[in-house]
């Protein structure tokens, strides 16, 4: 079990990875293919950096972040996958086929999207609740993006 402030730390760590995925595909391709990674790169950015401004914000403040113990094996999973993802965009393995890698890169952002629904408790403070809901929006929006 972890609290709602190891929760943020890790999805921090999360929207971080993306937007590593994202800039190492981005230099791997051109074109149309390229400027889509180059944009989620910068909004996983945006999204890393609103958290870590979240967690500051109620860094002092335990009865939000803290408070709560919250089940996180799915953001754990997910924080590898993306790390093994990462290394296998930087070997080349997703080179190729700018389709089958826009294709991979919206699987990858249908399971953020459920960690960032899945991992909050109901209990926690609604307000970080829907600070994890507009995220889960977004990644939706990078999937549906991604997709075409």
């Amino acid at each position: 079990m972890s609290s709602n402030y190891q929760l943020l730390e890790k999805a921090e760590r999360l929207e971080l990875l993306a937007q590593l995925i994202y800039e190492a595909l981005a230099d791997r391709f051109g074109g149309a293919t390229r400027e889509t990674f180059k944009r989620l790169a910068s909004e996983e950015s945006q999204h890393a950096s609103r958290i870590r401004l979240l967690a500051a914000r109620y860094g002092q403040d335990r009865s939000l972040v803290a408070s709560l113990a919250v089940d996180t094996p799915l953001i754990d999973r997910l924080l590898v996958e993306a790390a093994e993802a990462l290394a296998a965009v930087k070997s080349g393995s997703w080179d190729g086929d700018p389709q089958a890698a826009l294709a991979g890169a919206a699987a990858l952002e249908n399971r953020f999207c459920q960690a960032h629904a899945q991992s909050l408790s109901k209990d926690a403070h609604p307000e970080l609740r829907a600070f994890f809901e507009q995220l889960a929006a977004q990644d939706k929006a990078h999937a549906a993006l991604l997709k075409g």
